[in-house]
């Protein structure tokens, strides 16, 4: 067959399979290009729908219209972009000695090359009943009926039963912009487990609470009892009813049609792909959430469902059908969202996964602002910073607050796949001016802390209990009269009294505090000169003002 008459067909037409698509159309307009979709709405915003849900964004229409207004169906794919897409279309089986896809209903389609951008399907409960009172939260589809039972009234109270990053942007929608009481139930220790150490769950927590959602945390959903007025969840022991219960346990990969083809899944049970996106069956091949990725940090497989490693995919693959010598690089599974006001955003591997994969990891904290500390507009960022004392290589970079921290992660995420030490994040270069960044770029101050650390400096993680501690509040008499720290003695001495009363701290075993942990970590370095023995609160009384309970 002559190359223009090349015919690909992919099964998927979201980000993935339509960047693909959209992409190869360009570089190849000769080529037939064939998009399967079994649902009807596709290329639509997923990551868009709980801001469809609140109401940030005003209706689902909006999530399926490209930036400058037009709808993209399938009037659009095919005169815009010169693709052909099938929906309501279902393929059941590939069918590799003859080359073609098999839909419901016998028709096959004859390909070259067939892409699987298949995605993932939603996690569900064991024995999940299907009622119109239990919703999972994923496609265009899930999101009308619970917008027209919020519209209603119907629905004033809601079980979410998943703290990851869907189930906490659903928290918000329900308790901000409906005023619904929400319960939220996490089967582990904090929200938000695969992204964030609980240091930095803690403020997820506490931004949780603060906004009237019940935090359950260390529950685990036993039972699910539906009838026609309300749901009932048994949940670590108790008995939790309300209108509707959302279960947002995350997703697992779609991979039923690689299946049928033969295609070799990994260890993570998404498909296996070589950096160039292929299979382990010639001509077919797989991008978006169906496939696992290589971890930067870890070097080990991973399945990392986020639509901004699916568009990367769509392209590339398309760059590489093309006849490029494209390849995927390893990747740091940057990402983030929003919880009410507080902003979060992690890259790498938190210290929990880091340890259970047999790494020696060690933890540094910061607090501080997102900008220069006089600007009206600074706000607080906390950092949390994951590294490897042997070799000093940067594991993974947690950032939560009020203020910037997207661009941290960002940032860190560039230096993660690029095998980043300290030295590297302290050098970091960065645009300074005071309304958008203090002098000193927060995460290299990040690394100094650590450097400061691995050179003797002892440190306290920011939720130790106090209780038995002495310790050396540093800050000034207003600070400390509006935040008092607890402890079994607590000396107010501000920083600048320190060195002319030297002498009356000789002989203690002081914990050193102050707000942030800046002035407590020079003091701290201060007395051991002194041969005093002093240790300092890591990201300082800011982030110790998050322990739970």
């Amino acid at each position: 067959m002559a190359k223009h008459e090349r015919q690909v067909v992919i099964v998927g037409a979201s980000a993935a399979g339509l960047r693909c698509a959209a992409r190869l159309a360009r570089l190849e307009p000769g080529w037939r290009l064939t998009l399967v979709e079994e649902q009807e709405s596709y290329s639509y915003a997923a990551c868009g729908l709980p801001y469809a849900l609140s109401g940030d964004v005003p209706g689902a229409d909006e999530l399926r219209k490209s930036a400058d207004g037009a709808l993209r169906d399938s009037a659009y794919f095919a005169a815009i972009k010169g693709v052909t897409v099938r929906n309501r279309a279902r393929a059941v089986s590939v069918d590799t000695a003859k080359h073609v896809l098999v839909l419901a209903g016998g028709e096959s389609i004859p390909f070259d090359d067939l892409v699987l951008a298949t995605g993932a399907r939603p996690k569900r409960l064991p024995g999940q009943p299907n009622h119109p009172r239990v919703h999972t939260f994923h496609s265009l589809g899930d999101l009308e009926p619970l917008l027209s039972a919020l519209k209603a009234r119907r629905i004033r109270s809601v079980l979410v039963v998943g703290a990851g990053l869907c189930g906490c942007e659903l928290a918000e929608a329900f308790a901000a912009n409906w005023g619904a009481k929400v319960t939220l139930l996490e089967a582990a220790a904090q929200p938000l487990g695969m992204m964030l150490d609980l240091e930095v769950g803690a403020w997820v927590s506490q931004a949780l609470a603060q906004n009237e959602v019940e935090v359950r945390t260390a529950t685990r959903v036993e039972a699910l009892e539906v009838s026609e007025d309300a749901v009932t969840v048994h949940a670590g022991g108790a008995r939790l009813t309300a209108d509707a219960v959302v279960v947002a346990l995350g997703v697992r990969p779609a991979v039923e049609l690689a299946k049928s083809a033969g295609v070799a899944l990994g260890p993570t049970g998404a498909i296996a792909v070589s950096d160039q996106l292929a299979t382990s069956v010639p001509h077919v091949w797989a991008c978006g959430d169906c496939i696992e990725v290589r971890h930067a940090v870890s070097g080990k497989a991973c399945h990392l469902p986020l639509g901004s490693l699916a568009n990367r995919q769509g392209r590339l693959l398309a760059d590489i059908l093309a006849g490029g010598s494209e390849r995927l690089p390893p990747v740091a599974g940057a990402m983030g969202l929003k919880v009410f006001d507080t902003n979060v955003a992690a890259a790498g591997m938190t210290r929990a996964v880091a340890r259970a994969q047999g790494l020696r990891v060690r933890s540094a904290w910061w607090t501080g602002y997102d900008r220069a500390h006089y600007y009206p507009e600074a706000r607080e960022i906390a950092l949390h910073l994951v590294y490897e004392p042997d070799g000093q290589r940067v594991v993974g970079v947690q950032a939560v607050g009020p203020g910037e921290v997207h661009k941290r992660i960002d940032i860190a995420a560039q230096l993660l796949v690029r095998g980043a030490r300290l030295a590297d994040l302290a050098a970091v270069e960065h645009a300074y001016a005071p309304p958008y960044a203090p002098a000193v770029e927060p995460l290299a101050v990040l690394a100094w802390v650590a450097q400061n650390q691995e050179r003797g400096l002892e440190v306290v993680a920011p939720l130790a209990d106090l209780a038995g501690e002495h310790l050396l509040d540093v800050r000034h008499a207003q600070e400390s009269a509006a935040r008092p720290a607890s402890a079994a003695e607590v000396r107010l001495l501000p920083q600048e009294a320190v060195r002319a009363n030297a002498a009356t701290l000789d002989g203690g075993d002081w914990l050193v505090v102050c707000e942030h942990g800046t002035r407590s970590a020079e003091v701290a370095r201060w007395l051991a000169t002194r041969g005093i023995h002093a240790r300092y609160l890591g990201g300082g009384l800011r982030w110790h003002a998050h322990m739970p309970g």
